[in-house]
């Protein structure tokens, strides 16, 4: 019998992904610093009512991607890479702290989830779905932190959606979606072992290490737009 999904549920879901493409759209340049994004026009093309636009819109401020006002709305941040790196550190701390806590309570139920999640990751990273993988990704995540037992720390980890480095992670980093999803094994045997020490540990280079990707991949691209434009400077001249 398959289950319908709850109203609010399925609003979750819509605020996740519109978010996720909001990211994209900001990083990429399609919505540009200073750009105001409207509620309505983004309801529009997604097809759905302004309640999760505007829950996806919380989210972006609450990361820092857009700055909200009473009158004006969202407008697109200029973002640093500094402000895109810190998340990581800051999510390899309360996550590190979830495994440790979830090794001593970790049950046979919930580690076979753990598995059948990065066996979809796996399923998904082979067919280059790159979406089923990062919503696979977050369950596993939610499902460590869940089994924690640490109420205060799932809502600090959940309202600020810092699982969303996961995203930035895979659209912006050189590395493969392969390897990307078979670093959660090495977090899986640490959670095994029920060892605090050695899941913590697993779990906060799982996280710290792509922060250290995504810091040389943005680096990279803003050499590349410095010498583009650099190029472009010395035509001119020329001129």
């Amino acid at each position: 019998m398959i289950r319908a999904k709850s109203p609010r549920r399925e609003r979750r879901v819509l605020r996740d992904e519109i978010r996720d493409q909001l990211i994209e759209h900001i990083l990429n340049g399609r919505l540009a610093p200073g750009e105001r994004i409207v509620e309505m026009r983004i309801a529009q093309q997604f097809g759905v009512s302004q309640a999760p636009v505007r829950e996806a819109l919380r989210d972006l401020d609450l990361l820092g991607f857009v700055v909200s006002s009473p009158f004006r709305g969202a407008i697109v941040r200029q973002i640093s890479v500094e402000e895109l790196v810190q998340l990581y550190p800051i999510r390899a701390v309360l996550e590190g702290l979830a495994a440790r806590h979830a090794a001593l309570r970790i049950d046979a139920a919930t580690l076979k989830k753990l598995e059948g999640l990065l066996a979809t990751m796996r399923t998904a990273a082979a067919r280059g779905d790159h979406r089923r993988a990062v919503e696979a990704d977050f369950a596993f995540h939610l499902t460590i932190v869940e089994a924690s037992g640490n109420r205060l720390l799932q809502q600090i980890w959940d309202r600020m959606r810092l699982a969303t480095t996961t995203f930035l992670t895979v659209s912006k980093s050189h590395h493969s979606l392969k390897e990307i999803v078979e670093r959660h094994a090495s977090v899986l045997d640490a959670l095994r072992t029920q060892d605090p020490d050695a899941a913590e540990r697993a779990l906060r280079f799982h996280i710290e290490e792509p922060g250290k990707w995504l810091r040389a991949a943005l680096e990279e691209e803003a050499a590349a737009v410095e010498r583009k434009d650099g190029r472009k400077r010395r035509v001119s001249r020329r001129r």
